[in-house]
């Protein structure tokens, strides 16, 4: 049992443990900022300007076709593709599928995952046959319920896929903002003392 001292004391305790958490808490909420944030000072304050001078070149394909264009929006914010950007972007999609789950009884496939990828390279405009600045790859996947009818199937192959395709054009978005976020603290970085005369 406490003794009455030490019991008056416990509740100034706890107040003043709440009030060192919340002045903590308070100092560190100027660390975090969003990446895409105008007044980001890691990524500059043209971050989104970087990313919207991409110009998405065509892609082979229904789902090429539909994945640029959400890579075109997630990076211009809907302002279009730009036609003559600093940048341009190529990209190689591929859609596999595996089924998931099988019934033991009838063997008959209950559920499939589809699994769209991208391999993607960025070159300056009018370089494009120089290495490129930046490169990657990307993949996201999409489960479906397999149906008997053929065109159900195919229609829910369709839906998994541009789902699949929205979330990799986010991720592709990422690891190009990533590539400039990048190169924007190498160019801010301090440069070291200049070694001493031999």
């Amino acid at each position: 049992m406490l003794s009455p001292d030490r019991a008056a004391r416990r509740p100034a305790f706890r107040i003043l443990r709440l009030a060192t958490l919340l002045a903590v808490a308070g100092a560190l909420t100027g660390c975090f900022r969003p990446m895409y944030a105008s007044d980001n000072t890691q990524a500059g304050p043209a971050l989104k300007e970087k990313l919207a001078s991409i110009q998405v070149v065509r892609i082979e394909g229904e789902l090429g076709n539909e994945l640029r264009n959400d890579l075109i929006f997630a990076l211009t914010g809907g302002a279009g593709n730009p036609s003559d950007a600093p940048y341009k972007l190529y990209m190689k999609v591929r859609s596999t599928s595996s089924y998931a789950i099988v019934n033991t009884s009838s063997g008959l496939p209950e559920a499939k995952v589809v699994r769209v990828s991208a391999d993607w390279r960025m070159v300056q405009a009018g370089a494009e046959d120089k290495p490129a600045v930046a490169s990657g790859s990307a993949a996201a996947s999409a489960s479906i319920d397999v149906s008997q009818e053929r065109f159900a199937n195919y229609s829910a192959t369709r839906d998994a896929e541009k789902r699949a395709g929205g979330t990799l054009s986010e991720m592709i978005k990422a690891q190009l903002a990533a590539f400039f976020v990048k190169q924007q603290q190498a160019v801010t970085a301090p440069v070291g003392p200049a070694a001493p005369p031999r």
